[in-house]
């Protein structure tokens, strides 16, 4: 069995969450660290369902790419969406680990696998990030002729 915090670490492995861009907000950002985790649930935005629905499934845990919060919060109360999903959170007793863009710029991360399901070639780096050297993002080229339209569909 693995705590929140054991999971947290095994993320920083993967994708440092060090290297987030300097606007993110990413990380360990709800919870008790040594809260032991049977199940967990991933999601892409942590809204009221997503956090609803871990209470509802027992999760302890949701693991999210975005930020449940990005902003610094200046209540936490139920007038608003975000402070009616960290109370969700915090009342049903689920930790949230955001993993986001140290996660995209991460080796084998969210930009490599979308160069990857988009069949791209020669895949190189757009742009450095200054302070860590990791691609911000990727370029690279297709072997099909596409119109952006067929592109677009493509995608």
């Amino acid at each position: 069995m693995a705590a929140v915090k054991d999971i947290f670490h095994y993320l920083d492995n993967i994708a440092p969450f060090a290297t987030q861009l300097d606007f993110d907000n990413a990380g360990f950002l709800v919870g008790r660290g040594d809260r032991q985790v049977h199940r967990l649930l991933v999601s892409l935005d942590i809204t009221e369902e997503v956090a609803r629905e871990a209470v509802e499934r027992g999760a302890e845990l949701v693991v999210s790419h975005h930020p449940v919060i990005f902003h610094p919060a200046k209540s936490v109360t139920d007038a608003d969406p975000v402070g009616r999903t960290l109370l969700a959170l915090i009342e049903g007793g689920v930790a949230a680990i955001c993993a986001h863009t140290n996660l995209d710029m991460a080796q084998g991360g969210v930009n490599t696998c979308l160069a990857e399901r988009l069949q791209l070639k020669q895949v190189r780096m757009l742009k450095e990030y200054e302070h860590s050297g990791l691609p911000e993002g990727l370029i690279g080229e297709t072997d099909h002729p596409y119109t952006p339209k067929e592109f677009a569909a493509f995608v």
